[in-house]
């Protein structure tokens, strides 16, 4: 896009204070857990959870957590494509805020749903290094296989921020019998780390991810 603007989304179905967002490698943001009030108040903890589709620009109600979750909550993606929710610090313990409220220590771990179908894409061990604009052979990939390619930052959250998301978009081509993937050679694109390798077929469904070094 030559000219990248914000534009409004839809409403969250429910205001909230402390929302934490995911991505996910099926190009969607995964949104769970906050509260109506400062530090879930009296009993305001929301228990509900929701999937943005960007291209759709709508929200999909997900499964509803079991704890409830406010300020100092963290919510990342883990390699095997779930993802754990954990944390919360709430100022009061009961609905009516006569008790000191405990940190939360109970961690819960979400299966989205494109982890309950029946296959999903293999990804062997990719190399462990990468350079910026190369491009890394996948070696005992089947190159028949129809996939989209993400490089996906690990998480770095505090005060439900993250401020080290980012879902890269890879060029797949074949090479010698194997499928390979072309890291984009911006560094303001793609930051020197590490990064979790996804490949996800046509339904969405995403392989297990291989550690990737750029640098």
């Amino acid at each position: 896009m030559p000219s990248p603007r914000f534009a409004p989304g839809p409403d969250l179905p429910q205001g909230t204070r402390y929302l934490n967002a995911v991505l996910t490698p099926d190009d969607r943001v995964f949104t769970t857990g906050g509260s109506r009030d400062y530090r879930g108040k009296r009993g305001s903890d929301i228990l509900r959870a929701q999937f943005y589709d960007p291209a759709r620009r709508a929200f999909r109600t997900a499964a509803a957590p079991t704890v409830g979750r406010d300020y100092h909550t963290e919510a990342l993606l883990l390699p095997d494509g779930r993802i754990a929710v954990f944390g919360s610090n709430p100022l009061f313990a009961d609905k009516d805020d006569t008790r000191m409220g405990v940190f939360e220590q109970r961690i819960e771990v979400y299966t989205p749903p494109y982890l309950y179908r029946d296959r999903r894409p293999a990804l062997p061990s990719a190399p462990r290094e990468a350079e910026r604009g190369g491009v890394v052979r996948l070696p005992g990939t089947d190159p028949r296989q129809k996939v989209t390619a993400r490089l996906m930052r690990p998480s770095a959250v505090t005060h439900a921020t993250d401020v080290e998301q980012r879902s890269i978009a890879l060029t797949v081509g074949v090479r010698d019998g194997a499928l390979t993937v072309t890291v984009p050679e911006d560094p303001s694109l793609v930051p020197a780390g590490w990064y979790m390798l996804f490949l996800t077929d046509r339904a969405g469904t995403p392989s297990r991810a291989a550690w990737v070094h750029v640098r």
